[in-house]
């Protein structure tokens, strides 16, 4: 995931990084460095020809980390909305995005997070639904349990896994 330059723990590594290869002119170097964090390499020209005053931004770097982690598990529906939902938290909240960059902090464990919180949580259907549960075979209905954390709980895994705040 992070095979040439390593994984960052901050906005401010990825721009003294970045800085350093301005300083050396090494546009290729940068333009590797912003794929490699999952941002677009157009951005690194603007930043080499003077466009840009710093290589990127708190946002910008749990934006583009979250892109990378999305496509390399290759997730799908629902882990995608969550994965979506994560990216508007961070967009509304700098230390949750600051938080998403830090070194060693993880999507899948995050998901993970929201998937325990979710069996945890798991309530068996009542039969006026199940009755319509065609996916579901019979013999399985009344032990089937599902769930899934609501968007408040979801908030709460964030900020404890990414930012180390406890809430009560």
């Amino acid at each position: 995931m992070f095979d040439k330059f390593g994984e960052f723990d901050s906005c401010d590594e990825i721009n003294r990084a970045a800085e350093a290869q301005l300083k050396e002119g090494d546009i290729e170097a940068l333009k590797e460095l912003a794929i490699e964090n999952g941002f677009d390499p157009m951005d690194a020209e603007d930043y080499f020809c003077g466009a840009l005053d710093s290589f990127c931004g708190i946002k910008d770097t749990a934006l583009g980390k979250l892109k990378i982690e999305k496509e390399e598990m290759k997730l799908e529906r629902e882990f995608i909305l969550l994965e979506e939902e994560l990216e508007k938290e961070c967009m509304e909240n700098a230390d949750l995005a600051a938080g998403v960059r830090r070194k060693g902090k993880r999507l899948a464990e995050y998901l993970a997070k929201v998937i325990d919180k979710g069996y945890e949580q798991a309530v068996t259907p009542p039969k006026a639904i199940l009755q319509y549960v065609k996916a579901v075979p019979s013999r399985y209905r009344d032990h089937m349990k599902t769930g899934m954390p609501d968007k408040a709980t979801r908030k709460e895994i964030m900020r404890t896994y990414y930012c180390g705040e406890v809430t009560e």
